[in-house]
């Protein structure tokens, strides 16, 4: 059992490795969206017709509960005008956003603040969704907070991408937030090594004793 514990932590604590080192991209692919890590997320945009009104995607798990998401925006310079626009996607592939058409722009002192909320009616995986409509860039900040952070991956402080809830046994169980495609590389101690594909895994657990 004790082997058996120690092999389990191993594994959790490389797939935690893997996952926060994804962390910091940002994916403009909706199918393989960046896993979020805690409950803010910032990035930095240029003028939107040199880029293409780019797109970013950001996964993560929240719910059930009211989730709020505080979106700050600052210009890049005097003549600048930082835009972006926000939305929350069910991870199902559905068209129906969970929230809808939301933006922020810098005012006169260059930044600006749009406060959303939604409620979400069960646990479940959702996509953050930004398009840039910026005139020259900005940055962008988006914080998540509300009820339903208390089981957002990294948001109730238990560690990066991390979710703590009660099994169908009553134990508690640390959850990990993976990237949806790659390879999981793990080596044991005795030298041999196993290869996992991501994208055959529906989630990962570790079961506390």
């Amino acid at each position: 059992m004790k082997r058996s514990s120690c092999l389990m932590f191993g594994v959790f604590a490389i797939v935690l490795v893997f996952a926060t080192g994804k962390s910091f991209a940002q994916s403009t692919d909706r199918d393989h969206p960046t896993p979020m890590s805690s409950s803010e997320v910032s990035g930095t945009f240029g003028d939107h017709q040199k880029d293409g009104n780019k797109e970013v995607f950001y996964s993560f798990t929240a719910g059930p509960g009211e989730l709020t998401i505080t979106f700050d925006v600052n210009r890049r310079s005097r003549d600048d005008m930082a835009g972006f626009s926000f939305e929350l996607l069910p991870a199902n592939g559905s068209s129906t956003a969970l929230l809808c058409c939301e933006g922020a722009q810098s005012g006169d002192g260059g930044t600006g603040r749009e406060v959303a909320h939604v409620k979400l009616t069960r646990r479940q995986s959702v996509i953050l969704h930004i398009t840039n409509a910026s005139d020259g860039g900005g940055t962008f900040n988006a914080r998540f907070s509300g009820q339903a952070v208390s089981s957002f991956g990294g948001g109730t402080g238990g560690g990066p991408g991390k979710i703590v809830d009660s099994g169908s046994d009553g134990r508690n169980r640390e959850m990990v937030t993976v990237p949806s495609s790659g390879t999981l590389h793990i080596r044991m101690k005795d030298g041999s090594t196993k290869d996992i594909d991501l994208s055959l895994i529906r989630d990962i657990s570790v079961r506390q004793q």
